[in-house]
């Protein structure tokens, strides 16, 4: 894929991001000390599950599991038991196949390469990302719906299905800020959650101005 150079628009609504974020920062346990495990272990929590609710459970768990290895070791029944309150029961048995397999295949080290990440059970691009990004702090990219939804409200992507998502993927990938990735995905993900909702807060919105979807709503 060849990227195009960055636009006076998609600078500027990574920098209006970058300082939005220094103020209104989600601080969960696995942003604090994010290394590759504790961010891949927080993945899997947090699918399907409200980030505050995991973010309560989560300074247990790796208390109990700070490794890949202890993971690997542990008994079964013992997971799902503790998993099971928050309705991660069958998590359980997939946390326990994932670290075996880092066990087995990279020596109890999570992998830094999206083909290896990849390759691990349940893994899929978006945890692959977050790992990659979060844990290694490598300058790429993290998309999901919410990402998407930042995205398309801001600027205006074709409809056509594939070539929709091959501007998407293009427009996320030339705007990650090098040497600045992680604070900048981290914005994206918190601004999905506390303003570019659904029904969105505009009136709330760092990049609101620099919006196609708020200033054509506006106009």
């Amino acid at each position: 894929m060849v990227v195009k150079a960055v636009t006076r628009k998609e600078h500027k609504v990574v920098g209006l991001l970058l300082e939005w974020h220094k103020q209104h920062r989600r601080l969960f346990p696995w942003r604090v000390n994010p290394d590759p495990y504790r961010v891949l272990v927080a993945e899997v929590l947090l699918q399907r599950t409200p980030a505050n609710r995991v973010a309560k459970f989560f300074p247990e768990f790796v208390g109990k599991f700070p490794d890949p290895r202890s993971v690997s070791l542990a008994d079964l029944g013992y997971l799902r038991d503790l998993l099971q309150p928050m309705g991660l029961k069958k998590r359980a048995d997939w946390l326990l196949k994932l670290m075996k397999v880092i066990c087995e295949k990279h020596s109890c080290r999570v992998p830094d390469s999206e083909k290896e990440l990849l390759e691990l059970p349940g893994v899929g691009s978006y945890t692959a990302s977050a790992v990659i990004c979060f844990g290694f702090g490598h300058d790429v990219p993290i998309i999901d719906v919410n990402v998407v939804r930042i995205l398309s409200r801001v600027f205006v992507l074709p409809r056509n299905g594939r070539t929709r998502s091959d501007v998407l993927k293009q427009t996320a990938t030339k705007m990650v800020p090098q040497g600045n990735s992680r604070p900048y995905n981290e914005a994206l993900l918190d601004l999905a959650a506390l303003i570019c909702k659904k029904h969105p807060l505009c009136d709330l919105c760092p990049i609101a101005k620099s919006c196609h979807y708020f200033t054509s709503r506006s106009n």
